[in-house]
């Protein structure tokens, strides 16, 4: 008998945890949302590893995008309106995946951007409810075929190199002193 006590006391300990989750899922939203603006304006003034790769949507680079969907989440979280929430949490997703995709594609990993997607995607899950599936379903699919009609994504340095400062920068010399020297060499 005293185990059935103890399972009871357990669930009930976690139904009043998840209870407390949802019970402030606004303001947690709300911080994750701050976080991730954070992220992005940290990741533009970063000249890192992944300054480089770029994205826009209509001409707009996807940082101030980012940017506006979460100042977004921000006010419907504090209105409280919920069904125009999950469905821009859910558009993100869509977007996170398509996005996420991309970098698989072309094989090159932005931490931030995985941050900002991870953000997303734990912003979905908080705010999801089961009776809104068709709902997030269709607001997922959409952003990602819209999304994808007029994202334009580049993995370009900012700078660029010629052919030959890259063989100098790289070899110390340039690439027809190169080839000679293996001719030479035979």
């Amino acid at each position: 008998m005293g185990n059935t006590a103890e399972l009871h006391d357990s669930r009930e300990a976690r139904l009043s945890i998840a209870g407390r989750i949802l019970y402030r899922r606004y303001l947690i939203s709300v911080l994750l949302a701050c976080l991730a603006i954070a992220l992005e304006i940290y990741y533009s003034i970063c000249a890192g590893s992944c300054s480089y790769l770029k994205g826009t949507l209509l001409g707009i680079d996807l940082q101030y995008i980012g940017m506006a969907f979460m100042a977004c989440v921000i006010l419907l979280s504090l209105l409280r309106k919920d069904m125009l929430l999950i469905v821009l949490i859910s558009a993100g997703v869509g977007i996170e995946f398509y996005l996420i995709g991309f970098q698989v594609w072309y094989g090159t990993y932005c931490p931030y951007c995985l941050a900002f997607a991870a953000i997303v995607f734990i912003l979905f899950i908080l705010n999801f409810r089961r009776n809104q599936k068709a709902l997030c379903a269709i607001s997922m699919a959409a952003a990602l075929i819209i999304f994808s009609l007029f994202f334009k994504g580049s993995l370009a340095p900012s700078y660029s190199y010629t052919m030959q400062e890259f063989f100098m920068e790289t070899f110390g010399t340039t690439w027809p002193a190169m080839v000679a020297q293996q001719h030479a060499g035979r």
